[in-house]
């Protein structure tokens, strides 16, 4: 299976078929996902399959977060910030059940982060930011190096100029 990942377009995708068990997220890809696009909030991308490249596997949304207090973030990132940092929010992600424990979901993440790190790398951006809605949502973004918020354990930020050169 040769998948990509690629901006959303409401004319081409089949996101009503899109189930990947939670019905918020399903209703955001349904409905809000291309308003937002239009509008310029956030920006869509999906994961398909080449050969049916209408059905949409996964999603990821991101779009620019508040400026940070660096009070917010864990004493040891907040060292030599600025009283606020800009950043990015990994909004949503999300992997149809037909397509889940395949290892998608990490694709997805990973995409969305060398994409998060390539526009900081342009205009700057001191971190991506996830809130997550659950404590395991939160344990499977701290594998990948995300840092749990002080204050906030459901918020997770993983600063950008921490991932590898060679990423």
């Amino acid at each position: 299976m040769a998948t990509r990942v690629t901006q959303l377009e409401t004319e081409v995708h089949e996101t009503k078929k899109f189930d990947c068990g939670n019905a918020k997220l399903n209703e955001f890809l349904y409905s809000t996902a291309s308003q937002h696009q239009r509008k310029l909030i956030s920006k869509t991308y999906i994961l398909v399959d080449d050969e049916q490249p209408a059905e949409v596997m996964g999603f990821y949304t991101l779009a620019l977060r508040r400026m940070m207090l660096a009070g917010e973030l864990p004493p040891e990132m907040a060292k030599r910030l600025p009283r606020e940092v800009p950043g990015f929010s990994l909004a949503r992600l999300a992997v149809h059940q037909a397509f889940q424990h395949q290892g998608h979901g990490e694709y997805l993440l990973m995409h969305a982060i060398d994409r998060a790190a390539r526009v900081a790398a342009e205009v700057g951006g001191y971190a991506i930011f996830v809130d997550a809605k659950s404590i395991d949502g939160a344990t499977w973004y701290q594998q990948y190096g995300f840092v749990r918020l002080p204050d906030d354990p459901l918020t997770l930020c993983l600063p950008i100029n921490s991932l590898p050169k060679t990423y």
